[in-house]
C-alpha cells in the first residue's frame, strides 16, 4: 500500500567498469565493489519487495478547521479499477470492515463516529449471509473533533482489506497516524502538497525482534520448495469468459426469438420480397445483406442508448438496489403473463406506421427503416428476451466506453441481432432453403409458454434478492425451491401434454421430459440442501435456510504450530489455507467447491491449518514484533497480523485465499495455488491429488 506521507526517496549508485580497469583492480578495490554492489542490493531489494506487494490503494490525508476549536481529519482512499474496500459499518459475520482506532486525549473529543463519502455499493451478500456496504474509485473517510484545548495531537490507526473479484483481498494496515491540532492555525491544514505535512504525517515505527516462533516454522526459517515444480504441480491460466458468455447469452437469446409468432412468419414473406423484388438476383442479394446488417446494428445501436442512458453505476446497482429489484421482479411477471396470452405488449401503432412510411423510400435508408419496423412490430415477443439479456449483462461489471456505457450489454445485443439476422441472410444466399422451413403453427404458442415459465421462475430471482436484502427470511432456500419445483413441474406437464388441451410435438415432449429430470433434480437438492452450482446467482445459497446443516467433514486447525504437530503425531500431510474471516472468495470456495463430495474426500487425508489474516484477537504484548516481509516497516500485534506477515515472508504474497500443500518436513508438495485456479472443482482435485502422490513418493 502506498501512503503518501511517508514516501523514502531510493537509493541509486551508478557502477561502470571497463575490461582494462578490472585488470588493474586490486584485491582491495575489488573488495570495496563489492561492498559497493551490497550497498545497493540492500537498498533495492526493499522497493522491489515492496512493488511485488502492491495493495491497490492510496491513501492521502488532509485536516480542515471548520469552526474555532472544531476540525474535521479526512482520510482519502483512491482505489484502482475493480478493486474494493469495505464500509466500517459492516454487520457482525460480513467481509473484514475498514476500522479507525483514535487514540484517548482529555484534550480531544470525537463528534460522532467515522463518516463515508464515495461511490457506495449496498447489497445483501448471499456469501456471508448479510448486507454489506462497500465503495470503489476514490472514498473519504472524514472524522470531525472538537479541542478542549489551544493544541492536541491526535493520534490513532486503521486497517481493512482491500479485494477484487476476480483476485481475492488482501489486507491492510494497521496504519498509524499522528495530527497536530492547533486553534491557532488557518482555515485549512493542507496536506504535503500544501506545505504543512509535517503536522499529519505517519507516525516513526519502532524496530522489534519477532520471538522465535512467531512467524517462523516448527524446524527452520524457511520451506523447502526444492520439489515444489513437479510434473503434476501445473497452474491454470485465468480466463475471463465473460464477454463470450455475455456473446453466447445473446445470440441463444435471439435464436429463441426466431421462434416467437412476432418474428417467424416474417422470414419467408421478406426473404421472398428481396429476392423477387429486386432487378435480378444479385441486386436482392445485396439488399437481403444490408436488411440483417441493418437489423445487427438496430440492436446494438439500442443497447448502447439504453445502458448509455442509465450508464454504467445506475446498471450496475440495479442488481443490488431494493428498488430495481423489485421492478424487475413486477417486469419480469409482467413479461410471462404476456408469453401466456394473457395479453399482448406492443409499442404505439403509430410508430410502426411511421416508420413503415419510410421504409417505402427505396435505397439503403429505406431498407434501414424496413428493418426497424421489424424490431418495433415484433417488440411483444423479443422485449422480455431483450430485457432479459440486458439485465444479465449490465449488472455484472467490466470495462466501459467513455468511463461511462458499460461494454458488455453491447455484446450481448450485438449477438441477439446478429443471431435474428442470419435466417434473413442465409435464405437470401440459398432461397431453395426456404421449403425445409416448417409452417408456422401451434408450436409457435408452445414456443411463448415455455418462454413464460421461464420469465416467471426468472423473476423470483429477484424477488429473492429483495428478501435477502430486507432481511425478511421468507424467500428462503426451502420456499424458493418448491416455487421453482412447481414452476418447472408444470412446465414439463405442459411439454407433455398432461393436464392440458395442447398436441405436443415428439421434439416438445422430448423437453418436457429433460424439464421432468430437471424438476426431480430440484426436488433431490432440496431435501439434501445440495447447492446447484450452475444456477449460482439465481437460487438463494443453502446457508439461507431455516435449517442449518453446517458440519465438520475434516481435520481443520487454526494454529500453525498445533496443526503440525497433529499433522506428525499421525503422518498426514498438510493443507495451508491462508482465508480470513471477511474474505468473500474464501466463502465461495470452501461453498462452492470444499463442499463437493470428490473435494471433501481429499481434504480428508490432509491436515487442514486454516490461518485468519483478519483475527484481530491480541497478541501477548511479549510476542509483539515489527516485520519488512512486504517491503514496509510495519507492527504485528494481533494473530491475523502474525499470519499476514507469515504468508508473507514465507510465500511472497498477502492475496487470500491461497492454498499451499507441504509434509511434515515443511517441504511443499507442489505449487501454491490463488482463488484464480482453485475455483473449479476440477483444478481443486487435481491439486489435492498431486499433493497426496508426491507425499506418498517422499515416504
Amino acid at each position: 500500500m502506498k501512503f503518501l506521507h511517508n514516501n523514502t526517496p531510493a537509493t541509486s549508485l551508478s557502477i561502470r567498469l571497463s575490461a582494462s580497469e578490472i585488470s588493474n583492480y586490486t584485491v582491495e578495490n575489488f573488495r570495496m565493489w563489492v561492498i559497493r554492489l551490497g550497498i545497493f542490493l540492500f537498498f533495492s531489494i526493499p522497493f522491489l519487495s515492496k512493488a511485488a506487494f502492491e495493495q491497490h490503494l492510496t491513501w492521502k490525508s488532509t485536516v480542515e478547521k471548520v469552526s474555532d476549536n472544531e476540525f474535521d481529519v479526512k482520510f482519502v482512499c483512491t482505489l484502482d479499477d475493480k478493486w474494493h474496500v469495505y464500509s466500517q459499518f459492516t454487520p457482525e459475520g460480513g467481509p473484514m470492515p475498514t476500522q479507525f482506532r483514535f487514540e484517548k486525549n482529555k484534550d480531544i473529543e470525537l463528534i460522532g463516529k467515522v463518516k463515508e463519502i464515495g461511490r457506495k455499493h449496498d447489497k445483501f451478500d448471499d456469501i456471508f449471509g448479510v448486507r454489506v456496504i462497500s465503495f470503489d474509485g476514490t472514498v473519504t473517510f472524514v472524522q470531525r473533533v472538537k479541542l478542549k484545548n489551544t493544541t492536541a495531537v491526535l493520534k490513532g490507526e486503521f486497517d481493512g482489506q482491500v479485494c477484487k473479484d476476480e483476485e481475492g483481498c488482501m489486507p491492510y494496515g494497521p496504519e498509524k497516524f499522528s495530527f497536530t491540532l492547533d486553534t491557532k492555525s488557518n482555515n485549512t491544514v493542507l496536506d504535503e502538497n500544501g506545505g504543512k505535512a509535517a503536522q499529519h504525517e505517519l507516525e516513526a515505527i519502532e524496530p522489534i525482534s519477532p520471538p522465535s516462533d512467531s512467524a517462523t516454522l516448527a524446524q527452520g526459517d524457511k520451506f523447502d520448495w526444492s520439489i515444489a515444480s513437479n510434473a503434476c504441480s501445473v497452474n491454470a491460466e485465468s480466463k475471463d469468459r465473460s464477454y463470450l458468455y455475455i456473446f453466447i447469452f445473446g445470440f441463444l437469446g435471439g435464436l429463441v426469438a426466431l421462434l416467437t409468432p412476432c418474428v417467424f412468419p416474417m422470414v419467408p414473406l421478406t426473404v421472398s420480397f428481396f429476392t423477387k423484388g429486386g432487378k435480378n438476383k444479385k441486386e436482392g442479394i445485396r439488399k437481403a445483406l444490408m436488411y440483417g446488417i441493418s437489423i445487427i446494428l438496430i440492436y446494438v445501436i439500442l443497447g448502447l442508448l439504453i445502458t448509455g442512458i442509465f450508464g454504467s453505476d445506475a446498471l450496475n446497482a440495479m442488481s443490488t438496489n431494493i428498488w430495481f429489484n423489485l421492478l424487475f421482479f413486477v417486469v419480469f411477471v409482467i413479461f410471462a403473463l404476456s408469453f401466456f396470452g394473457l395479453y399482448e405488449i406492443t409499442l404505439p401503432s403509430s410508430w410502426a406506421n411511421k416508420t413503415d412510411t419510410l421504409a417505402g423510400k427505396g435505397g439503403n435508408i429505406g431498407i434501414f427503416f424496413m428493418a426497424f419496423t421489424l424490431a418495433l412490430v415484433s417488440f411483444s415477443c423479443t422485449g422480455p428476451i431483450i430485457g432479459t439479456l440486458l439485465v444479465e449483462a449490465a449488472t455484472g461489471g467490466g470495462p466501459t466506453l467513455f468511463n461511462y456505457i458499460p461494454i458488455k450489454p453491447t455484446f450481448g445485443m450485438l449477438g441477439f441481432g446478429i443471431a435474428l439476422a442470419l435466417p434473413f441472410t442465409l435464405f437470401a444466399l440459398f432461397p431453395q432453403w426456404l421449403h425445409s422451413l416448417p409452417k408456422s403453427g401451434g408450436w409457435m404458442t408452445t414456443v411463448k409458454m415455455v418462454l413464460g415459465f421461464l420469465e416467471l421462475a426468472l423473476a423470483f430471482k429477484f424477488l429473492s434478492v429483495v428478501d435477502m436484502t430486507m432481511n425478511w427470511g421468507i424467500l428462503r432456500f426451502e420456499p424458493f425451491m418448491v416455487i421453482w419445483i412447481l414452476i418447472f413441474g408444470i412446465m414439463s406437464l405442459y411439454c407433455l401434454g398432461i393436464f392440458f388441451k395442447n398436441k405436443p410435438t415428439n421434439t416438445v415432449k422430448s423437453i418436457g421430459v429433460f424439464t421432468m429430470l430437471f424438476t426431480l433434480y430440484l426436488v433431490y437438492s432440496l431435501v439434501n440442501y445440495k447447492p446447484i452450482n450452475l444456477f449460482s446467482g439465481l437460487i438463494p445459497p443453502t446457508s439461507y435456510n431455516f435449517k442449518s446443516t453446517k458440519e465438520e467433514k475434516f481435520i481443520q486447525f487454526k494454529d500453525y504450530h498445533a496443526g503440525m504437530a497433529y499433522a506428525k503425531e499421525h503422518n498426514m500431510p498438510i493443507l495451508l489455507d491462508f482465508t480470513g474471516f471477511g474474505c468473500v472468495n474464501c466463502r465461495k470456495i470452501e461453498d462452492n467447491v470444499w463442499s463437493d463430495k470428490k473435494v471433501t474426500d481429499r481434504l480428508k487425508k490432509y491436515v487442514v491449518i486454516s490461518l485468519y489474516v483478519d483475527d484481530r484477537k491480541e497478541l501477548p504484548e511479549s510476542e509483539w514484533y515489527t516485520s519488512s516481509a512486504t517491503g514496509k516497516l510495519r507492527e504485528v500485534k494481533t494473530v491475523g497480523q502474525k499470519w499476514s506477515d507469515f504468508q508473507a515472508k514465507h510465500f511472497k504474497t498477502n492475496s487470500q485465499p491461497q492454498y499451499v500443500l507441504i509434509n511434515t518436513k515443511e517441504q511443499l508438495l507442489n505449487q501454491p495455488v490463488a482463488y484464480d485456479f482453485s475455483k473449479d472443482v476440477k483444478n481443486y482435485v487435481s491439486f489435492l491429488d498431486c499433493g497426496l502422490k508426491m507425499n506418498a513418493q517422499i515416504k
